[in-house]
């Protein structure tokens, strides 16, 4: 795997926890009380914190989806190339 990707994947791991920590900081930090109605801050965080995990949830699947065409590709090239030259 390139160097470019790997940091790609840990950058959209960070950016999925970092949605995961926004969308549940209300509750873990209290500033949400059980019970009450939201308040503006914590829907905020909520529509914040799930689109961050979309966006990266997203990414990592599209990731793998390229990743898997990308050796598919490699497979098929090298039994194309291997048949070639059993053929000769």
């Amino acid at each position: 795997m390139a160097p470019q990707a790997r940091i790609g994947i840990i950058t959209t791991i960070i950016g999925f926890l970092a949605g995961v920590w926004i969308f549940l900081a209300p509750f873990i930090v209290e500033y949400q009380k059980v019970g009450q109605d939201w308040i503006d801050a914590t829907k905020n965080d909520l529509w914040t914190g799930g689109a961050l995990m979309a966006a990266s949830a997203l990414t990592l699947l599209l990731f793998t989806a390229f990743a898997l065409r990308d050796a598919d590709r490699a497979a098929r090239l090298k039994n194309a190339a291997s048949s070639t030259d059993h053929d000769s």
